[in-house]
């Protein structure tokens, strides 16, 4: 039997791949719809010569086996099917071998545990034997089938060498995770319980679930009913639960002991993810929904778009040395930067490859508006200005060089494409692109009061569309009291819309609501909440907060200093903090 055909191959190459397609990344939840694809097709080894080409071109090994894991990967039925005998890209096909030989290592070790649970299984069968001819009774029975582990042992965290794959384990729960890293933006967590109804029981999350479900509400008390997997309180000690598609019971205490292992791997996976966009520099740039390890750059149109990819061609590395032959033309739509030589700049090499994506295929109002994505190379393992360029490098070197230079010879050209007829000699670069969303607050940009306004706005949009929030109480003592300091520092207050968004009666009085401001601040300090301070907060009143902060900073009629900016910044921190990390998770799930 081929190895292709073999259960045990077939379940490690779906797991080592996250049960995800190779070819399209989709999710390949469904077993029934997995099949196995060759990199390399087989056909290209039917024949001696061509093989032996293949062999030497990827600088294979003489051994290589192209029906064993190094040039197998999981895929749909119909991506495969449409894939057929397909010969891809050399550059492609460079990559996904180099990717299924990092994969080996995984594949052996779901093999192996597929093995070990079969074998498993067969000692069940032998023991249901003994019990069908009455050699044992139930209760042993039950004992040998719940009881092959005890106790998963105290609580602890261990690392691979590589810090990607972490361990968490109590007495009764344990949970393996692989964390996001560059190249492999989506990780994974394996849950095993040692609870009574579902000893020894397996359920495994993929990067998406771990988003969804288990960062809603993570480190908040149960009692707040934040966490999405708590999905009801039964009795007073015993709650139903819900992991992927598992749903089951467990008692308060097994509860506790879920959620303090969830708690602590949340942490290290969304430091993980940081880790990632601070090695790429991306955190204020958004991923692409397909391909994760792809960054919206700009918006250009598509006419801009062309004339930015002829320049390319005219410019390609091998028609002339100036500083902008840099350019390798191989390959369609995209733009593949390459330096023929070292310099004090930048080491040889390509530097950054960028290749445009439509979003809006089936909007009622189609655009001619292309975003240019920044593309993850499989060459490059060190990333900066003198070798693979950052998402920041790429786009400060398309807005500040490449854009304006494009847009200046066009402009010596008088193409009616790219220039305005009103104002020939004035060139606003931003004009011709537009930026995406805001992904990231950055606290260091804030430098005078309309960045400050414009913060705050944002912030403020952001608790407009959440539910619930669990703050530390001292953190909305914060809030209260920058909000306080807005209002003595008005001197023209909008008193109806002040009040109707603090709810107290309309009054004309800033003493009213000086006083109202000073009772908030008062019964937070001394509202009891849990023993870490903890407050459930219903999203709309810091929204409706935000908004009397915003007008009251609008309303000023004075330019705050430096001083003044940063004391605002400081009650309004952990807000900007919650509002990062959560559009870090909306923009990676």
């Amino acid at each position: 039997m081929s190895i292709k055909d073999k259960p045990e191959a077939r379940y490690g190459l779906w797991q080592a791949y996250q049960r995800r397609c190779a070819i399209c990344l989709e999710d390949l939840f469904n077993y029934s719809e997995l099949e196995i694809d060759h990199i390399i097709p087989e056909k290209t080894f039917e024949d001696n010569q061509k093989a032996t080409e293949v062999i030497k071109k990827f600088n294979l090994p003489s051994t290589f086996d192209f029906n064993h894991l190094e040039n197998l990967r999981p895929a749909h039925h119909k991506c495969n099917n449409e894939k057929r005998d397909t010969e891809l890209p050399d550059e492609i096909v460079a990559r996904l071998l180099r990717r299924a030989q990092k994969k080996i290592k995984d594949v052996r070790k779901h093999i192996r545990k597929f093995e070990e649970e079969a074998q498993y299984a067969l000692s069940i069968e032998a023991i249901r034997k003994q019990l069908a001819e009455g050699k044992i009774t139930a209760e042993e029975y039950t004992d040998r089938i719940n009881n092959y582990v005890a106790d998963f042992g105290v609580e602890e965290k261990s690392h691979t060498f590589n810090k990607k794959y972490l361990e968490y384990r109590n007495r009764t729960v344990m949970l393996e995770g692989d964390l996001p890293a560059v190249g492999e933006s989506r990780g994974s967590c394996l849950f095993t319980f040692n609870s009574f109804y579902i000893r020894g029981t397996t359920i495994n999350l993929g990067h998406k679930e771990i988003l969804s479900e288990l960062y809603p509400g993570n480190n908040t008390p149960i009692d707040f009913e934040m966490r999405r997997y708590v999905v009801a309180k039964l009795d007073e000690n015993n709650y139903m639960v819900q992991l992927g598609n598992s749903r089951f019971n467990l008692s308060d205490e097994e509860l506790g002991n879920l959620c303090a292992v969830i708690d602590k791997f949340i942490v290290e996976y969304i430091e993980a993810i940081r880790l990632t966009e601070e090695i790429l520099d991306c955190r204020e740039f958004i991923p692409n929904h397909y391909h994760p390890d792809e960054y919206h750059l700009i918006k250009v149109g598509m006419d801009v778009w062309r004339k930015i990819l002829m320049f390319s061609r005219e410019y390609d590395y091998e028609n002339g040395d100036s500083d902008w032959h840099i350019f390798d033309a191989t390959g369609n739509n995209m733009l593949k930067i390459y330096m023929k030589k070292a310099n004090e700049d930048h080491n040889e090499g390509f530097k950054c490859i960028i290749h445009s994506f439509i979003e809006d295929h089936y909007s009622w109002t189609p655009s001619d508006k292309v975003w240019l994505l920044w593309n993850k190379s499989g060459l490059s393992k060190k990333y900066g200005p003198r070798d693979y360029w950052t998402v920041s490098n790429a786009y400060a070197w398309l807005t500040k060089e490449l854009l304006p230079r494009v847009i200046q010879e066009n402009n010596a050209a008088q193409t009616k494409v790219f220039l305005k007829k009103t104002q020939p000699n004035h060139i606003e670069i931003t004009d011709y692109y537009s930026d995406g969303e805001v992904r990231y607050l950055n606290l260091n940009y804030v430098i005078n009061s309309f960045q400050l306004i414009t913060l705050v706005n944002e912030v403020q949009l952001f608790y407009s569309k959440n539910e619930y929030v669990c703050m530390n109480k001292s953190e909305l003592i914060k809030l209260y009291k920058g909000i306080l300091k807005s209002i003595n520092s008005c001197k023209k207050l909008r008193y109806h819309y002040i009040c109707s968004k603090l709810g107290i009666d309309q009054t004309e009085s800033k003493e009213d609501i000086r006083s109202f401001m000073n009772h908030k601040i008062e019964d937070y300090t001394h509202l009891s909440g849990n023993s870490e301070g903890l407050v459930k907060i219903y999203s709309h009143q810091i929204n409706d907060l935000f908004r009397v902060l915003y007008v009251n900073l609008q309303d000023m009629e004075i330019e705050l200093d430096i001083r003044e900016i940063k004391d605002y910044l400081v009650s309004i921190d952990w807000f900007i903090q919650d509002f990062n990390t959560t559009r870090l998770v909306e923009c990676y799930k």
